[in-house]
C-alpha cells in the first residue's frame, strides 16, 4: 500500500469509520496516482477500489502500480457500480463509510443512501484527505520545486519582452509560453494587471496596454508533475511615483515580517496578523482584505489556510504562500507573494530566485 493511501486507511479508525468513500478528483489523484477523471476510489483497510469507465482503463492500469487498489470498470452509472461494490457479500465493511460531504450534491447523497442495505451509514466528513496533503512528502516537495523553477526561469525571461503599449492579454500569452517552454505541462492561473487595474486582488486579464511609465503586476504559476507554484510580483516601467515606492517598501516589509515568523509550532494567526498589523500601522489596513496565504500543492489554494482567525499551528513539510498587499481602488494595486517550505528548524523561502528589491525591478 502506498504511504499516501496508508495514511488515510490510518486514519480511519480514529475517524470511526469502516471505509471511506473518495469523490473528488484531485484526492482519487492523490491517493493513486491515477491522473484520470470522472472516477471514484472507495478505501478500505483491506483493499480500495477506483471505479472507473472505459475511457480510463487503460491509463489507470498503466499508473497505478499499487496492488491494495482493485481497477473495477462502471458501464454506464458510477453511482450503481459503487453501490454493487459496498452491498457485495465480499465486502466485509458494513457500518459507517465516510464520504466528502463538500463534493457530493444531496441528490447523490441520497441516491447512495437509497439504495445501500440496511447496515450501512453514510457519514459526512470535511477536509479528511486535505488535512493529510497538507504535509507534504519529500516527493511532493521536489515537484513543487520543479514548478517553482518553471515559473521563476519565465518570469526572468518576461521582463526583457515587456515594453510600452503592449497589452495585458499579451504579455500573459507570452508568459504562459514561456512557462511551457521552461518545462511546464501549462500555466496555473496567469494574472497581468496594469496601474489601477492592480487594485483588483483577482484582476481578470484585458486589453488595457503598458505605457513608458506603469506599474504591472504579476500573480502567475505553473503547473509540473501534477504540483503548482503561485508567486506574485510588481515591476515598474519608467518612473515609479512616489505613492507606489512607499506602498511597496510597507508590503515589503510587512511579508518579511510574517515570514520572519514561519517556523514550525507558530500558530498560524500570529503570522498572518504581524504583517497585518503592521500595514494597519501604516494606516492602510482597511485596504488589506484578503487572507496572508495558504497551502499549495496539488491544487493552487488547499490547506492550511492563513488568515487572522486560523489558530492551527505550521508543521514541517508544509508549503505556504505569504501574500500581503495593498489595493486602492482605481488607483494602484502592491502585492508581494512568496512560497515558503516549513522545514525541521524554520523555513525557505522557494521562490528566493524571483527579484523583488525595488532596485531589481524598474524596467
Amino acid at each position: 500500500m502506498n504511504y499516501y493511501l496508508k495514511s488515510l486507511v490510518n486514519r480511519l479508525s480514529e475517524l470511526k469509520l469502516n471505509a471511506f468513500l473518495v469523490t473528488n478528483t484531485v484526492n482519487v489523484q492523490y491517493l493513486t496516482g491515477f491522473t484520470g477523471h470522472d472516477s471514484f476510489l472507495l478505501v478500505t483497510p483491506q483493499k480500495s477500489y477506483l471505479i472507473t469507465d472505459f475511457r480510463y482503463i487503460t491509463q489507470a492500469e498503466g499508473e497505478i502500480k499499487d496492488k491494495d487498489i482493485a481497477i473495477v470498470r462502471h458501464k454506464n452509472v458510477i453511482i450503481k457500480k459503487t453501490v454493487e461494490i459496498l452491498n457485495s457479500s465480499k465486502f466485509r465493511t458494513r457500518n459507517r463509510v465516510g464520504f466528502e460531504s463538500q463534493f457530493i450534491s444531496l441528490a447523490t447523497f441520497k441516491d447512495f443512501r437509497n439504495h445501500l442495505k440496511k447496515g450501512f451509514r453514510f457519514i459526512p466528513t470535511v477536509d479528511v484527505i486535505e488535512s493529510l496533503r497538507a504535509i507534504k512528502t519529500p516527493e511532493e516537495i521536489e515537484k513543487i520545486r520543479k514548478s517553482v523553477k518553471s515559473a521563476a526561469e519565465a518570469f526572468n525571461k518576461i521582463r526583457g519582452f515587456v515594453k510600452p503599449g503592449l497589452s495585458e492579454k499579451e504579455i500573459a500569452n507570452q508568459l504562459d509560453y514561456l512557462m511551457k517552454s521552461a518545462g511546464a505541462q501549462g500555466a496555473a492561473f496567469t494574472i497581468v494587471a496594469i496601474d489601477e487595474r492592480a487594485a483588483l486582488p483577482h484582476a481578470p486579464l484585458s486589453s488595457k496596454k503598458t505605457t513608458s511609465s506603469c506599474a504591472i503586476l504579476f500573480d502567475w504559476g505553473a503547473c509540473v508533475d501534477e504540483y503548482y507554484s503561485d508567486m506574485t510580483r510588481v515591476i515598474f516601467l519608467g518612473r515609479i511615483s512616489p505613492k507606489a515606492k512607499e506602498l511597496y517598501k510597507i508590503v515589503a516589509e510587512a511579508q518579511a515580517q510574517a515570514i520572519a515568523l514561519c517556523k514550525p509550532g507558530e500558530v498560524i494567526q500570529n503570522v498572518d496578523l504581524a504583517a497585518r498589523g503592521y500595514i494597519r500601522k501604516k494606516g492602510y489596513g482597511k485596504y488589506f482584505g484578503h487572507g496572508l496565504g495558504h497551502g499549495i500543492g496539488r491544487m493552487v489554494h488547499e490547506l492550511p489556510r492563513l488568515r487572522y482567525t486560523n489558530k492551527e499551528i505550521l508543521k514541517p513539510g508544509m508549503v505556504v504562500t505569504i501574500e500581503p498587499g495593498i489595493y486602492l481602488p482605481g488607483r494602484i494595486g502592491i502585492r508581494l507573494e512568496d512560497m515558503i517550505l516549513i522545514t525541521e528548524n524554520g523555513c525557505e523561502v522557494m521562490t528566493s530566485g524571483v527579484p523583488k528589491e525595488l532596485s531589481q525591478i524598474m524596467g
